[in-house]
């Protein structure tokens, strides 16, 4: 009478085992059933960034973020963000700036709207304003910049 109580009926501990092992069981032989054994023959293509196309890509011998300030980042009456800034030279050779720019929600910091600023032909020693509009009929967005690199 030890694995059974007074009424003939398990004790909850054990129907909850059972319960368990079963289900573990079925979830095994499940997986067991849709494996083929099979290796596919190429592996599955790689994922691509939604909304990458055009971007430059990072190389750290022409990064160049501490060259860019953030200016203003303010809402136009027509409903566009207005985000702009400055980028100084600190080379030697006149450089051309390409400028990631991000429109990211307050709540939850999403990209919402991503634009590029080109800044070309900057002489060594000299800034150079740079203004960017976008994310159109959004509110409570913040401007960040993401990327700088120089040609």
């Amino acid at each position: 009478m030890s694995g059974t109580s007074a009424r003939g009926r398990r004790p909850r501990s054990s129907v909850l085992t059972i319960t368990v092992a079963a289900v573990g069981l079925l979830s095994i032989g499940g997986l067991a059933a849709c494996s083929s054994g099979d290796s596919p023959s190429s592996p599955p293509p790689a994922p691509k960034a939604a909304g990458s196309a055009g971007l430059p890509g990072y190389d750290s011998e022409k990064g160049a973020r501490t060259e860019a300030i953030a200016g203003d980042c303010d809402r136009s009456d027509d409903g566009e963000w207005l985000f702009d800034g400055t980028v100084n030279n600190r080379g030697k050779k006149p450089r051309a700036y390409s400028i990631v720019v991000d429109f990211v929600t307050d709540e939850g910091s999403t990209a919402i709207d991503t634009r590029i600023v080109k800044v070309p032909g900057v002489r060594p020693g000299s800034s150079a304003d740079w203004s960017v509009a976008g994310a159109e009929g959004r509110d409570d967005l913040r401007c960040v910049i993401r990327n700088v690199q120089f040609d």
